[in-house]
């Protein structure tokens, strides 16, 4: 993008420099402008061989979706001054509960010579609003100073604009490409689980209902991956269930260490109570693993019950999950059909740059 003095556009982008999601947005953009990243946090080592030392900074702190974000305050005077020096065209919060009030605090008081991108990515409009009054109003005030509000889910859009009536533009943050695999090589009674280890995810859940699967199938086995704060639990419930011989917990994987385990998985796990369209669950679909997911908006917007996946609210069907097996080259064509249409980050980022042009 190009500016009235006849140079590429600036671009702030403003968010974790930890996370794989900010990462994926950066390399995308960096194709259309010329893209600087102010992480709440630290940056990672991924990050930092795509944007030059003088274009990112780390204010070394975590700034949460969770609605702690008033302790951080005196970070705004330092985050007013770095946009001031850079002068971008567009900045670009991500989180809007946390990093999305910092930017509309510095819309509405500080330098304010830009056009504010807010970008939802799940609990910050799903959880955050509606604790109490006060998180609803933080929320309420940031939608009306975003001149662009994104969203990754249909269900995430509605909720926002409930808040807040402004147009929403939509699109998932979807996968760089769609991979390859030998869907021959995928064992029938191999599970996989790769959410956060944390109460949203309901871990617990899952093994409870790959319990039920393990009495039935004595060949079912579940891979367990990624951490969190309730992992002991979890590790002592399975001793507790008797199922350390069917279930692994492997800690952190990288994308190809997961991506073998998808490859050879025919069933995928996600169950938490809350949630927007999740990345895993489209590398799920796109890898050919039925999915058996909660029953919540965003995950109806990919899957139909008993068709091509599984919605449970309680207890799951045994039955269906034999069906589903049987009709499995079937349902891999579909899933991955939805995704090479509507997943794929890329196209759908070059469709959200021209939006906003």
């Amino acid at each position: 993008m190009i500016n009235q003095m006849g140079k590429q556009q600036r671009y702030l982008l403003f968010g974790d420099g930890n996370s794989p999601h900010t990462l994926k947005w950066v390399k995308e953009l960096i194709l259309h402008y010329d893209v600087f990243v102010v992480s709440s946090s630290q940056v990672s080592e991924s990050l930092k061989k795509v944007i030059p030392a003088e274009k990112r900074e780390a204010l070394g702190v975590e700034v949460q979706a969770e609605g702690n974000t008033l302790g951080y305050f005196k970070k705004i005077f330092k985050l007013n001054s770095i946009i001031k020096r850079i002068q971008p065209e567009i900045v670009n919060a991500h989180y809007i509960s946390s990093h999305g009030f910092l930017i509309a605090l510095v819309k509405q008081f500080g330098y304010s010579k830009f056009k504010f991108v807010a970008s939802a990515w799940g609990t910050d409009v799903l959880v955050f609003p509606f604790r109490n009054k006060v998180f609803f109003r933080i929320m309420k005030f940031v939608l009306s100073k975003a001149d662009y509000i994104t969203s990754d889910s249909n269900h995430m859009s509605k909720v926002i604009q409930q808040i807040k009536n402004k147009p929403v533009i939509t699109f998932t943050f979807g996968l760089d490409e769609m991979p390859d695999f030998n869907e021959y090589e995928k064992e029938a009674s191999l599970y996989f689980s790769n959410r956060a280890l944390s109460e949203n995810y309901n871990i617990g859940e899952v093994i409870r209902a790959f319990q039920s699967i393990a009495e039935e199938d004595l060949e079912a086995r579940l891979v367990v991956s990624n951490e969190g704060v309730d992992k002991e639990n979890l590790v002592w419930q399975v001793v507790e269930l008797g199922l350390t011989e069917r279930v692994e917990f492997v800690g952190f994987l990288s994308a190809e260490e997961q991506a073998k385990v998808y490859s050879k998985s025919s069933f995928y796990f996600s169950l938490p109570s809350s949630d927007s369209t999740s990345v895993s669950l489209l590398e799920a679909l796109a890898y050919g693993c039925i999915p058996i997911l909660s029953d919540i908006p965003a995950n109806r917007e990919w899957v139909k019950n008993a068709e091509n996946g599984i919605l449970i609210e309680k207890d799951i069907d045994l039955k269906l999950i034999n069906k589903l097996r049987n009709n499995r080259m079937s349902i891999i064509r579909f899933n991955r059909k939805q995704i090479e249409e509507r997943g794929i980050f890329p196209k759908l980022m070059n469709d959200f740059v021209e939006i906003i042009k």
